[in-house]
């Protein structure tokens, strides 16, 4: 009897592998697809029932990371521009503990301010994002622990604000019901940070750059008339740099000896939104400044 032939060596290949023999390399299996990282768990939602000033129904519109928004009443005039501008607000305005920084009871107060986040809080340019004028919202910003957050006590609260947008790029400021010096002729120059100022007078020479010393005497009050008590009268020697006022380190620089400016600072510049210093909380103050010649000893910023 014949024997059985061996099976051939592709043959038990195959019974062994499963493979076929004739392939050069076995495939490899495909790895496993990497399941996406699951979604941040959303913010609990924020009722607006439960929020100080307007009454609001719903849960909001999220505008950016850190605000929400509801339209308590639709506004039929201009829309604020994508890009940072000034305009003047109605505001009231809490913290979520209920206590008021900004109005007072049921009254408002009128402010002029930037709408660009990088002079005033993180959350505030997307809270006010595409708002018309006359317009009114209710806003809530998620608190911060950064020097610019507003409510520096309680760093911790959330900022809920009622605003109502009145006019953008105001082309004049009623003259007759600023404090200080007569504006006269003087006609109002601005910045996209919200400080304005009248040159009362041009003054002759260099004009001060960031960095300059100078010799300066000013005047200040609140938009009421009140006067400032931090302000001083007597002549005083400044370095432009990050230790002044945000606003008077702008307001100065172009200014040439013996020019005098008369400067309208909104609180985000200025130190209304200290709600823990003298200053009333949202409050715009008006300074007259004299950038005096060297060697002058008078001075006439208050005259």
């Amino acid at each position: 009897m014949r024997p059985t032939p061996l099976l051939s060596l592709s043959a038990l290949t195959i019974l062994l592998t499963g493979c076929d023999a004739n392939t050069e390399t076995a495939k490899k299996p495909e790895p496993a697809a990497v399941a996406p990282a699951p979604p941040p768990p959303a913010r609990d939602l924020v009722k607006g029932y439960t929020l100080p000033g307007n009454a609001a129904i719903g849960t909001g519109t999220k505008r950016g990371a850190h605000a929400l928004t509801w339209t308590i009443k639709p506004g039929q005039g201009d829309a604020l521009p994508g890009t940072p501008t000034i305009a003047v607000f109605r505001v009231r305005g809490w913290t979520t503990d209920g206590k008021q920084y900004f109005g007072d009871e049921d009254n408002w107060d009128e402010l002029l301010l930037s709408t660009g986040e990088a002079t005033t809080f993180r959350g505030w340019s997307d809270a006010v994002a595409g708002q018309r004028v006359g317009e009114i919202r209710k806003v809530w910003i998620e608190g911060d622990d950064s020097s610019s957050w507003p409510v520096q006590d309680t760093p911790e609260n959330h900022l809920v604000m009622d605003l109502e947008l009145m006019s953008i790029e105001p082309a004049s400021i009623d003259s007759g019901s600023i404090p200080g010096m007569p504006i006269g002729e003087a006609s109002l120059k601005g910045s996209t940070t919200g400080l304005r100022w009248f040159e009362l007078a041009p003054g002759t020479g260099t004009p001060l750059k960031a960095g300059d010393t100078a010799t300066i005497r000013c005047a200040a009050w609140l938009g009421d008339g009140t006067p400032w008590q931090d302000a001083t009268e007597m002549p005083v020697t400044i370095t432009i740099d990050e230790s002044m006022m945000p606003a008077l380190a702008e307001g100065i620089v172009g200014m040439s000896p013996g020019g005098i400016r008369k400067l309208i600072i909104p609180p985000q510049l200025g130190a209304g939104f200290d709600p823990t210093g003298t200053t009333p909380p949202g409050a715009v103050l008006v300074m007259d400044v004299e950038y005096m010649p060297a060697g002058d000893t008078t001075a006439n910023a208050t005259n």
